[in-house]
């Protein structure tokens, strides 16, 4: 079929239909320039998020040297996909990205002429971009910025003022510190910097929160015993919330646990009387014992003589005993030494909600209340796990509360099914859309651009002489055969054929 033919044909179909066949081809276009666009469009992938403008700047700089192509969305550097890795290593062998302001590495190249006073900047400039970088290592915080303020020496001490420093923080979405670790960034700041003391760091968050507290030393035991607290709140939430999970299935019990901790230590020393028992302390025994005999008179010389030695003889005998005993008794004494612990738990309050059951009726859930019963029993199961104790206090609730509104939560395999599906789709539908388009939209547009087949009419010569139709599908013309066979009839018998050129025109 030639083009003469195609526009001849065309020209003859009326104009909605030809609206209609530009309309097609104008859809047909934009969706194979659309499938042509989305097949060779680059991948992008992240190749540096949350830079500081300094960073971008010398990473952007960088790629341009390199011509590679990237993105700029936010603060996220997009790149193609195939040169992430590579990328990320040539930039870090050149210090690409610092992380955080300039660090030591400003002292690398050598600067003469320098002076003293822009020395000392320089220096503090490096130590606020090092303790940016260290304090950016922790997993919570997103970006930090570190200000010192390092006060002129003086000769006279008592107006010597000592070093200061400002750190704020932004953290990661839904992330906070920690009272610990704010101490360790307070002390972190404070011991790189000489003569700075944590009363001077002060810590605060982007939205201008204070998070240090001024005396971060007389703090650190409170911090430490509210984390200690909660810690133990979350053990026991986290036991219980199993042990329940377990009875009435996951996601159908909610356990909040409030503790009351003694963290006083007190020290006691008992000294306690037996009067009904005694002991001997000290026993002293004394015994003494004397006996006479013969005496003489009186000393002198008279007695001497042997008169008087005569007179005198004669019987004599005195004796004498003494005795004492001394025992002393004490009442027997014990004497003891009570520490008791730090962090004994006072009381226990424990609240539990636990969802009912679902009956599904025309494509809704019912809910279903527990029995009391049920309860009652889910009750006396917390109470024997956390040890209950009537005399201290602890108290336990266990209520029945609709969790639910009819909509049941898709478990984790669906989800990654979904996912999978959703990544297949990305790249069947492009082919589906191109299949379509060839079946339904340029192959009957072929087909319309055709011709209509024209039925074949008999000629009056095929009447007359009686030319079969095996004759007629020779391979000659059909045309020229009828033009000869009507000529040489008109030559051999005028008469007839005006006879059936009459009739013809009669009917």
């Amino acid at each position: 079929m030639t083009l003469n033919g195609v526009l001849q044909h065309l020209n003859a179909w009326p104009a909605k239909k030809k609206v209609a066949l530009l309309a097609v081809v104008l859809l047909s276009i934009a969706l194979i320039a659309g499938i042509m666009f989305w097949s060779q469009r680059i991948d992008y992938q992240v190749l540096y998020s949350n830079l500081s403008p300094e960073d971008a700047g010398q990473v952007i700089t960088k790629l341009k040297e390199l011509k590679v192509p990237y993105q700029v969305e936010g603060s996220a550097l997009y790149v193609p996909g195939s040169k992430v890795y590579e990328l990320r290593l040539e930039l870090a062998a050149q210090g690409i990205p610092q992380g955080g302001g300039i660090g030591f590495e400003i002292f690398d190249k050598t600067q003469i002429g320098v002076t003293e006073f822009v020395q000392r900047l320089n220096y503090i400039r490096a130590l606020q971009g090092e303790l940016t970088r260290t304090i950016q290592q922790l997993g919570e915080v997103e970006r930090a910025r570190v200000h010192i303020a390092v006060p002129e020496k003086t000769i006279f001490t008592e107006k010597e003022e000592k070093p200061t420093a400002s750190v704020v923080v932004k953290l990661k979405s839904g992330r906070v510190l920690s009272q610990g670790q704010i101490g360790g960034i307070v002390h972190l700041v404070s011991s790189s910097v000489e003569g700075m003391s944590p009363q001077n760091v002060t810590v605060i968050d982007n939205m201008g929160n204070l998070l240090s507290k001024p005396n971060p030393g007389d703090t650190l035991a409170d911090a430490k015993q509210n984390e200690y607290q909660k810690a133990v709140d979350k053990d026991y939430e986290s036991r219980l919330q199993s042990m329940l999970e377990g009875i009435v299935g996951r996601g159908k019990a909610i356990v909040r646990v409030a503790t009351k901790i003694d963290f006083t230590q007190i020290e006691r020393t008992e000294e306690k009387f037996d009067p009904d028992t005694i002991a001997i302390k000290s026993e002293q025994r004394t015994q003494e014992k004397s006996s006479g005999g013969q005496g003489g008179g009186i000393p002198g010389v008279v007695s001497n003589q042997p008169s008087q030695q005569a007179a005198a003889a004669g019987p004599s005998s005195s004796s004498s005993q003494k005795q004492s005993e001394s025992i002393s008794y004490e009442v027997s004494r014990s004497v003891s030494k009570i520490l008791q612990p730090r962090g004994e738990v006072r009381s226990l309050s424990v609240a539990v909600l636990v969802d009912g059951t679902y009956k599904k009726e025309k494509e809704k859930n019912i809910y279903i209340p527990r029995a009391e019963a049920d309860l009652k029993k889910y009750a006396e199961i917390v109470k024997a796990a956390i040890g209950y104790n009537k005399e201290r206090g602890d108290q336990v609730i266990v209520e029945n509360v609709a969790f639910e509104s009819g909509v049941e939560e898709l478990p984790k395999e669906k989800i990654d099914f979904l996912r999978i599906v959703l990544s297949l789709l990305k790249y069947l539908v492009p082919l589906a859309a191109v299949v379509l388009l060839i079946f339904f939209v340029i192959k009957p547009l072929i087909e319309t651009l055709k011709p209509a087949p024209v039925e074949r009419v008999p000629s009056p010569a095929e009447v007359t002489v009686g030319v079969g139709p095996a004759e007629l599908q020779s391979e000659v013309s059909t045309e020229q055969i009828m033009k000869e066979q009507v000529i040489d009839l008109v030559r051999k018998d005028p008469r007839r054929a005006a006879a059936i050129i009459r009739e013809w025109l009669a009917e």
